[in-house]
Parts: C-alpha cells; sequence; structure tokens
C-alpha cells in the first residue's frame, strides 16, 4: 500500500472570522450597521489583510465588541488576533530590512605606491617637456603686426612697422633683416614708393620654420 501525505491547511484568523459570522447569520453588512463601522473594515480583516487595518487599539475594542454578538470565545479570538499581528509585522520588517553595509579594506600607503606615484609624475613631466620641445620643433615662430593693422591708404611716403615674434627669430621686412629687442619686438620705419607698396614681414626661428605677413600700403 502506498502512502501520499497531504497538505493540511489550517483556517486562518480571517477565514474564522467570517465562518463564525456565517455561523451565526449575519451578512457583513448586519454586522457594519450593529458596530457602526466601515464595511472595508470588515471585509479586510475576513481576507487576512490585517496589516491594511488601523491602530491596533482600535481593532481590539471593534473585535471585543465583534465577538459578543457572534457569541464566540472572546479570549481566543484576541489570542489569534494578536498572533497574526505578529507575523504579519515580521514579515514587513523583512521586506523594509536594508540591505548590508559594504566594507572596504583601509588604505594603506606603503612606500612602494609613493614610488609608483613618482614615477609617473616624472614621466608626465618629461612627456610634457618633449611635447613642447616637439611643437617647437615643427611649429613655425609667433609673428604679431600691430601696426599697420591692415591693408590702408595714406599720404605718407614712410610708415613704422611694430610687432613681435618669438626671442631669437630672425625678423625680415621686405628681405631686409631687423632688430628684435630682449623680448621678441621689433619697430621698424619703411619708405614707401607712389602708389601700391607691399610689405612683407617675415620671422624665421633657427629650425628654419617661417611664417610671415604681407601688408598692402596705398600711397595717394
Amino acid at each position: 500500500m502506498v502512502f501520499t501525505a497531504k497538505k493540511v491547511e489550517l483556517p486562518t484568523f480571517g477565514e474564522k472570522l467570517r465562518k463564525a459570522r456565517e455561523e451565526a447569520g449575519f451578512t457583513r453588512q448586519k454586522v457594519t450597521q450593529l458596530l457602526n463601522i466601515q464595511a472595508k473594515y470588515l471585509e479586510i480583516l475576513e481576507q487576512g489583510e490585517i496589516e491594511k487595518m488601523p491602530a491596533e487599539v482600535y481593532v481590539k475594542g471593534f473585535l471585543k465588541k465583534y465577538v459578543k454578538i457572534l457569541g464566540t470565545d472572546t479570549d481566543a479570538l484576541l489570542g489569534e488576533y494578536e498572533n497574526e499581528i505578529k507575523i504579519a509585522q515580521h514579515l514587513n520588517k523583512q521586506k523594509h530590512q536594508s540591505l548590508p553595509r559594504l566594507h572596504f579594506r583601509r588604505f594603506t600607503v606603503t612606500p612602494r605606491f609613493l614610488g609608483v606615484i613618482f614615477g609617473i609624475i616624472i614621466f608626465l613631466l618629461v612627456g610634457g617637456y618633449l611635447f613642447y620641445q616637439l611643437n617647437f620643433l615643427i611649429s613655425p615662430p609667433r609673428l604679431i603686426i600691430f601696426e599697420p593693422a591692415g591693408d590702408i591708404a595714406i599720404e605718407k611716403n614712410t610708415i613704422i612697422v611694430k610687432g613681435q615674434t618669438e626671442v631669437g627669430a630672425k625678423l625680415t621686412i621686405n628681405g631686409q633683416q631687423v632688430y628684435i629687442n630682449k623680448d621678441g619686438g621689433f619697430e621698424q620705419e619703411i619708405n614707401l614708393n607712389q602708389g601700391l607698396n607691399l610689405i612683407k614681414i617675415e620671422a624665421t626661428n633657427r629650425f628654419a620654420k617661417s611664417r610671415a605677413e604681407t601688408k598692402k600700403i596705398l600711397v595717394k
């Protein structure tokens, strides 16, 4: 003979309350009238959703009146209610339990770590210096012309050319070398002919990289 286990489900507090009401011959509407409560609270209790009920003191007072109407054992019914409350509170506590905190190991500064940091700093400094030197080698010198600011027409036969370039660069105006001061500045008076004059200002560094600008000056 083969025996099979059957799962036996015991009635909950809400089911017992509903059964007692039905055996006493009361409808939900009749109970709510007799106890002067909202129908939703009676429905919540019978469905076992105790956590949705108002304050526990209110519910106990309501139940004491209810069991008198039903004629059941007051102490037994209140005891089952308290057990249901404890179970509901325990489940709710587990649901809202905070996540465990993550603990990280304390960071320790070691001589090896300091050596790595120092090495990275040296690498960045050397790399930055090499980049600057490489950029200096492949880039033409800086050249800024202050006067004349653009192509102009004048009535004089001379004009002052002012500007600035890199220190150490060679500067020429129309092929003639011009003196550069210690800050890279220059200033030179240029003789002009009647009509249109082209003034070419060119700066060349020691790596033969050059930059030039041409100004058009019209003498009326």
